[in-house]
């Protein structure tokens, strides 16, 4: 045998033995990758889902307060609206600045066909539609200050009997806070919900309904910034199908004499939405579950679209203890969740063969690095999918992995970071307050409610550009005020919480807020367009609640925090 017979001899087992190998390994990390993307994405999905639910709660929590403010439970009211004028004029007004975003409309209709309607127009004028007699129509009023003067505008075309209406009927039955339907607003052609409550006389008859209508356009803006891809659907629907809100497509259509109508999601001629409703629609058991436990649900399925696609689906039941019965669903085609990946590492396979045959160490070195990034990527996904939410996904690849890694970092910023001010976002804060508090032997702790006082006239006067500016330059001088292991999140609007770990002395909080409120209150420097020598600044109300003495749940500790926030809120407008 001569010497290059030899070397052939010698050398095409060992090929063939690191070929065998190479594949075997290949596979095994596809299939490790392919699995935690799996589990990863699903744990995405969920968690999107969670933050849709929790939007709505967040977007319709104000309304049961607006009414209570405008009707307190026990006060005593009387069958004529003409006796109670003053003193409805007077707490509507504080009812619709409660949450002038979304509850700016708080109305009240009664036994004897009278109604009264304030509409909140700025934050200082409102417009009162008054009918003291049934069959006079609605006369419209305008006026500037809680008790500025009235001046007549109008008088509305239609006779309006709140007797009548859907939402009166419904709540005129039933001791609780009830929700109609989701249905077109007639005057902003936009979708609205109505809650609303009935409203005894002192000697404890029914006499009439107070209610507060929601708009929902901000829960559409929400849902239609979520990022799922471009073949991933979330939408909130009703338990009938019809949609509330959907990314990548509208809420509403025109029949065919040109009148706005509802999408459902049989309508939709959106196969991922059909195919989604019909299969978590199909899991609902109405007898499993009681809506008014307040409590949400989750479901997880997967269905097959008109396409035969098979399709991933998570979702979660909204539902409050007035009757809310919603469903926010999120739904990928399950081939788009491995877009890339499995045509990457078959190709890396046969390069590599191909490699190997030619010069081992060549082959070795591109499929190692291959391996490598495919090996780092499934790692850190098995990291955020165990609760890491900061871990860094190191692979600077320009192909297919290189897109895989870059789009689930974004997915990952998304879980944990509030796009416009860059600081964590309600569910990081959620995750960390879940943490500390069922940890029996934790270090006590505080929490910081900061709400911003001053934003809204802002927003309205230099324009939401100078708005979403304000809140980024105040969410960094906040960020300045923290310590290492402090975290600073963004509830939403201007409403940050501070959550402050080995903090709990008075003393010690007292001199926090003194230094965030001093932080807060110094001039804005980021604003465009604003006059020379017209410092504009902001406040702040803060409620402090400490772990444990003040709560033992994070929803407790939250909601305490919360309330201190409006004691000090309260007590800066009384002074």
């Amino acid at each position: 045998m001569n010497p290059r017979s030899l070397r052939i001899s010698l050398v095409l087992p060992y090929v063939l033995l690191v070929s065998m190998v190479a594949m075997a390994l290949g596979t095994t990390y596809y299939w490790a990758a392919r699995n935690n993307i799996g589990l990863f994405s699903d744990q995405y999905m969920r968690e999107t889902a969670s933050h849709m639910a929790q939007a709505v709660h967040f977007h319709v929590r104000g309304s049961g307060s607006v009414l209570e403010a405008a009707f307190p439970e026990g006060i005593v009211t009387h069958p004529d609206i003409a006796q109670d004028l003053n003193e409805l004029r007077t707490r509507f007004w504080v009812a619709t600045s409660m949450y002038a975003n979304p509850n700016d409309y708080v109305y009240y209709g009664n036994e004897a066909g009278q109604s009264i309607a304030l509409k909140r127009r700025a934050d200082d004028e409102v417009e009162l539609r008054l009918k003291l007699r049934p069959e006079l129509h609605r006369t419209y009023y305008r006026y500037t200050g809680i008790r500025g003067r009235v001046v007549a505008t109008g008088r509305e075309s239609g006779n309006l009997d709140p007797r009548e209406r859907v939402w009166y009927q419904l709540a005129q039955n039933t001791a609780r806070h009830v929700w109609t339907g989701v249905y077109i607003d007639f005057t902003t052609q936009e979708l609205v919900v109505t809650r609303a409550r009935r409203v005894l006389a002192q000697d404890g008859t029914f006499i009439g309904v107070v209610a507060t209508d929601v708009s929902l356009r901000e829960i559409s803006r929400f849902i239609s910034s979520l990022n799922i891809g471009d073949q991933g659907r979330a939408f909130i629907v009703e338990r009938d199908g019809k949609l509330i809100a959907a990314t990548g497509l509208a809420n509403l259509g025109l029949s065919v004499d040109g009148k706005p109508i509802r999408i459902s999601t049989e309508n939709s001629h959106d196969p991922v939405i059909k195919a989604a409703y019909l299969g978590v629609s199909g899991l609902l058991d109405p007898a499993g579950h009681d809506p008014q436990s307040g409590d949400d649900q989750e479901y997880r399925t997967t269905v097959h679209d008109e396409q035969g696609r098979l399709i991933t689906v998570a979702a979660r039941r909204i539902v409050d203890r007035a009757g809310l019965d919603w469903l926010a669903v999120v739904a990928i085609p399950r081939d788009a969740l491995f877009v890339g990946i499995q045509r990457q590492i078959w190709l890396a396979l046969g390069i590599s063969l191909l490699a190997v045959l030619l010069t081992i160490l060549i082959g070795m070195r591109i499929f190692g690095r291959v391996a490598r990034d495919v090996i780092s990527l499934s790692d850190a996904i098995s990291r955020i999918r165990r609760g890491d939410r900061h871990v860094p996904i190191d692979v600077r690849r320009r192909d297919e992995v290189g897109d895989l890694a870059r789009n689930f970092q974004a997915m990952q910023s998304d879980l944990s970071m509030d796009r416009m001010t860059g600081v964590s976002n309600r569910a990081a804060m959620d995750s960390l307050l879940d943490h500390l508090t069922q940890d029996p032997r934790g270090q006590p702790f505080a929490i910081l409610f900061i709400d911003l006082n001053d934003f809204k006239p802002l927003n309205d006067q230099y324009g939401h550009d100078n708005g979403d500016k304000a809140l980024v330059e105040i969410a960094q001088r906040l960020k300045t005020c923290l310590r290492e292991d402090d975290l600073l999140a963004r509830l939403g609007g201007d409403e940050f919480v501070i959550v402050a770990r080995g903090i709990s002395t008075p003393q010690a909080l007292d001199a926090l807020k003194t230094h965030l409120l001093s932080r807060i209150e110094a001039p804005l420097h980021s604003l465009d367009d604003i006059p020379p020598g017209r410092p504009i600044h902001l406040g702040a109300a803060i409620g402090v609640a400490c772990w444990p003495t003040d709560a033992a749940t994070a929803n407790d500790l939250l909601r305490a925090a919360d309330i201190d926030m409006y004691r000090h809120k309260d007590f800066a407008r009384c002074r």
